[in-house]
């Protein structure tokens, strides 16, 4: 008999805690919205990186050579995940969408470059000049390296690690600098 009535009590005490909690005092209506409590992101973004395409890829690249050439976003994550100099890489290309005629320099640890280039935007991806390809793989093989963009007209300087997206076609033999990961 005492375990019944304590069962009793126990449940009469949970009703009592569900009663208690304070229900909205309105129903919801379209028009009307309540305060939401989470910030509302890019259904299609997640963790990631930002994966710059640069246009037209560069065959071949030199160690000091400078090469015209346009980046742009091929993919972007919510701004959320990347580091801040990534961001405002992002931001200064001209977002989601954006792209920015540049100057890459493709500089390597103990090389000198050719020169300044033409374009005020300049890409710096300094790198090991040694650094190994496999050559039995066509994939996208990762080069870490860092990248500096720099802009004198508008008194922009980025610096970033990141990663070069290259290609080898083991046909006849290129290596085609593609993308940068940051």
């Amino acid at each position: 008999m005492r375990f019944f009535l304590l069962m009793l009590l126990l449940v009469l005490l949970d009703f009592a805690t569900a009663a208690s909690v304070p229900r909205r005092s309105k129903a919801r209506s379209l028009t009307h919205r309540w305060p939401q409590t989470l910030t509302t992101r890019n259904a299609t973004a997640s963790s990631g990186t930002l994966s710059l395409n640069i246009d037209p890829d560069i065959i071949n690249p030199v160690c000091g050579g400078i090469y015209e050439a346009n980046i742009n976003v091929q993919t972007a994550p919510d701004p959320f995940y990347l580091s801040k100099a990534c961001n405002n890489v992002l931001n200064y290309i001209g977002g989601m969408k954006g792209n920015k005629d540049v100057d890459i320099i493709f500089a390597c640890t103990g090389f000198d470059t050719s020169g300044a280039g033409t374009r005020d935007v300049k890409v710096i991806l300094n790198t090991q000049a040694d650094f190994p390809i496999n050559a039995g793989s066509s994939g996208t093989q990762m080069i870490p390296a860092n990248m500096e963009l720099a802009s004198v007209q508008d008194n922009v300087f980025y610096d970033s690690e990141v990663n070069l997206g290259v290609k080898r076609n083991t046909g006849n033999g290129n290596i085609t600098l593609q993308y940068i990961y940051c």
